[in-house]
């Protein structure tokens, strides 16, 4: 069993002689913030919540031809998935069939207060003429899909360019603009079904590695708040939400690495109150019941979320940090 902060992986075959191997992903509960690690408390329901949203995902991904990992559903958890090899080092060379690439890669559709894109350019370590104009009705959002890669297993994940994410993914230039051009279409069959359901997709990120066939496969999950930064009526309702819990802890995290003290030695974050755990949760329950469309026996849902993302501002200790992220431009910076 391979546990991660927010994700635990029960590996049943492992990949071998260049073909997939089969694995049970399984999401859990905890949650991480700003690199910190696990934190202390679990939000009920959550695991549950960003399955059910990736499952669905998968389908409306199916259905447009985008070829996944994902099985079946084994529990309402939990998915039995397609497990490609993890090279950490490079030894075998170019990324292979039933390989994953070592890449993240970004999606944006808009660029709100919180994008890093704002803090790069601003700092000069992202050329402006990569990012895309703004659409006709102006910011934050985009003319058309930007695309971004950054590392996956390094200590800390960065950006990197087009020219070293084909280095670190092992991949040619050729194959690495391919699955650019996938992700803006995965981004286009999320973005429509946002739209349809009510919510905004501002981004978002996906992760890939290489069938039997070495041919694109879209792994891990999308669709779920955990790595789509969606908004409703403004309200970020993602994993923003997380991050305002402990509205301290970016800065102290910073301050952490920029002294260099062990991780051994961060001192945890206090536990949160009953009321904000239950908010946050029921937020992920009603984010989900809109993402699959609502069910007859409950609330419209987008009564639901109205209520949910409503006590989840009273909830808060400092209601006004809301204040601090939301759908503007870098106008508004």
């Amino acid at each position: 069993m391979k546990r991660w902060s927010t994700k635990d992986l029960e590996i049943l075959r492992p990949p071998a002689d260049g073909r997939p191997g089969d694995g049970i992903l399984t999401f859990t509960d905890r949650y991480s913030v700003y690199d910190f690690g696990v934190m202390p408390d679990e939000i009920p329901g959550k695991g549950t919540a960003s399955a059910t949203m990736a499952v669905h995902s998968f389908g409306l991904l199916a259905a447009a031809g985008i070829p996944t990992h994902f099985v079946e559903q084994v529990a309402e958890n939990a998915l039995r998935i397609r497990l490609l090899e993890i090279d950490f080092l490079g030894r075998y060379g170019p990324t292979g069939p039933a390989g994953m690439i070592p890449l993240q890669v970004v999606y944006r559709n808009a660029l709100p207060r919180e994008s890093s894109v704002h803090r790069r350019t601003a700092a000069g370590t992202l050329d402006p003429a990569l990012v895309p104009p703004y659409a006709a009705d102006g910011a934050p959002w985009l003319a058309s899909t930007m695309v971004e890669f950054t590392t996956k297993f390094e200590e800390t994940d960065r950006f990197v360019t087009a020219e070293e994410a084909a280095l670190v993914g092992r991949v040619t230039p050729g194959a690495l603009a391919g699955i650019a051009e996938l992700t803006r279409t995965v981004a286009g069959v999320l973005t429509a079904h946002a739209d349809r359901v009510g919510l905004r997709l501002a981004d978002g990120k996906a992760e890939y590695g290489f069938d039997e066939h070495r041919q694109p496969l879209l792994i891990d999950h999308v669709g779920t708040p955990d790595e789509n930064r969606f908004y409703f009526r403004g309200t970020p309702v993602c994993k923003e939400l997380l991050r305002l819990l402990h509205p301290e802890l970016r800065g102290q995290v910073q301050e952490l690495v920029r002294l260099g003290t062990p991780r051994s030695q961060w001192q945890r974050p206090e536990p949160l109150g009953e009321r904000l755990v239950a908010a946050t949760a029921e937020v992920y329950r009603a984010l989900t019941a809109l993402w699959l469309g609502g069910r007859a026996d409950t609330p419209l849902p987008e009564e639901r979320l109205t209520l949910a993302v409503k006590e989840f501002h009273a909830a808060l200790p400092a209601p006004r940090l809301l204040d601090r992220i939301g759908l503007v431009g870098a106008a508004d910076e």
